[in-house]
């Protein structure tokens, strides 16, 4: 299959150049998506989808146009090429500024996934059996346990990309995470918990100690049963301790959109014009990669065939560079960054995110929680929403009430707010526990386009920070 694609990928490029276009470039995925639900010890969903063709782009004069085709014959194809001719030929009468690409280096390279494991090769019954012993050992746990939702998900496949200035890649995409929720009512209270693991790992990574279906089944009854008998969180400025997961939701939906040249370049973010500006405390570093080494998810190569490196958005706190295509390299005069990224071949490449996260401190967290004197301990989060201006609200999963170093109580209903910008100035402690963290569930969404995306971080510690709650 691979060998015939390609073949058509060139077919393609090289019909887009006899026609016209000064720049031809195609992509084709041939992936598959599986999803897997229980509830309450029983198999509810088991859905499949098995997403193959090719998308191509083509610039002329000033414009560009985007087309594909999910049929793998040069007829189509061809036709593809010409549709995404015609966009480009009636988008440079509109257009007033001509679209260039930054220059770079073309690049033939192939990546081959090797993990123990990989879930084309494990059984739909074993998948199946991750969800049933999640949903059997949270149950048991208690009466009080009243709904266990487990999860199960895979993507993989083959993605290639080619050029018309000679840039042949292509990479084979892993990402899987299996996931339990569990509702625990008491009278007229009802709260919820969850765990979850994933990245791009086999399946043998729910063989290990912490992350057996076990253990997530264990940690989210307990968690849930824990906050029946918790308490209202307090409102007003505290001092706070952030872990791993609600960091990398602050780095992502907080911090990372800004950075996205597109954005930057309509002005619409507060980073505009701030590059080598002071942001934030001298212990933060937020970082964007294709390839993490603390999990998440890997990605090789963007969508326009370029390099996934490491990007350093925010160094030392302050701001070292923005997140780019080529279009929007070019169009600031800086270096692309392996950013341009679409949700599937059928979608034109945009400026998204891939892994972001905040970098690795000094601290060891035990010694950063004992320093905190008064405040909220707040773990990962359950949803929230971000303004352009960078201002922020999410609701933890979990939090709890520490004095002195020492966790106290529980805390239910935590929600925090504020503006990234603020609260990058206010970091006080970054710790050295590095957690990076992916599923196939979800994902980033921008201009009507999903991407799978990692996040995360370490413990790090806040001051002054926005919780509402009882006062």
């Amino acid at each position: 299959m691979s060998s015939h694609v390609e073949e058509l990928m060139d077919k393609a490029i090289w019909h887009g150049l006899k026609i016209g276009a000064s720049f031809v470039e195609a992509k084709s995925e041939d992936a598959i998506t599986r999803r897997i639900e229980a509830v309450n010890k029983e198999i509810r969903t088991v859905s499949e989808i098995h997403n193959i063709g090719i998308g191509v782009r083509v610039f002329y004069n000033k414009g560009n146009g985007f087309s594909f085709s999910n049929i793998l014959d040069q007829e189509n194809i061809a036709n593809a090429v010409e549709t995404a001719m015609k966009i480009a030929k009636a988008s440079t009468k509109k257009t007033l500024l001509k679209l260039k690409l930054a220059t770079v280096k073309p690049v033939t390279n192939k990546q081959v996934t090797n993990v123990s494991k990989h879930p084309r090769d494990v059984s739909l019954d074993e998948k199946k059996d991750l969800c049933l012993r999640q949903c059997k050992v949270a149950m048991g746990k208690s009466k009080l346990i009243a709904n266990v939702t487990s999860m199960f998900a895979e993507y993989h496949g083959t993605i290639h990309y080619s050029n018309s200035e000679g840039t042949r890649v292509s990479y084979e995409p892993l990402l899987i995470g299996l996931g339990v929720s569990c509702v625990a009512k008491k009278g007229e209270t009802i709260v919820d918990a969850r765990d979850r693991h994933g990245g791009s790992v086999g399946l043998n990574t729910f063989e290990e100690e912490m992350h057996t279906p076990e253990k997530m089944a264990e940690n989210a009854a307990d968690w849930a049963i824990e906050k029946l008998k918790a308490k209202a969180a307090p409102a007003g400025k505290f001092e706070s301790f952030i872990d791993p997961r609600l960091a990398g939701v602050l780095a992502h939906e907080s911090f990372g959109h800004l950075s996205e040249a597109d954005g930057v370049i309509i002005g619409m973010t507060p980073l505009a014009g701030k590059i080598g500006q002071k942001l934030g405390t001298e212990m933060v570093t937020i970082i964007d990669e294709g390839l993490p080494r603390k999990g998440g998810y890997n990605i090789y190569f963007d969508d326009e065939g370029v390099p996934c490196d490491r990007v350093e958005i925010l160094k030392k706190g302050t701001l070292n560079s923005y997140l780019h295509s080529r279009e929007t390299a070019h169009r600031l005069k800086m270096k692309p960054t392996g950013n341009a990224r679409s949700q599937d071949y059928s979608f034109e490449p945009i400026v998204r995110m891939r892994n972001t996260y905040f970098d690795v401190g000094d601290w060891k967290s035990e010694e950063a929680l004992d320093e905190l004197e008064e405040g909220i301990y707040a773990i990962d989060t359950a949803g929230g929403q971000v303004e352009a201006t960078g201002t922020f609200l999410f609701k933890a999963v979990r939090g709890y009430w520490v004095e002195k170093g020492e966790i106290k109580y529980p805390l239910r209903d935590v929600a925090l707010t504020g503006n990234i910008l603020e609260f990058l100035k206010n970091v006080v402690a970054v710790c050295n526990d590095l957690e990076i963290s992916s599923t196939p569930f979800g994902g980033c969404g921008k201009m009507e386009q999903r991407a799978l995306v990692g996040s995360g971080g370490p413990h790090i510690k806040v001051r002054d920070v926005l919780f509402g709650g009882v006062r």
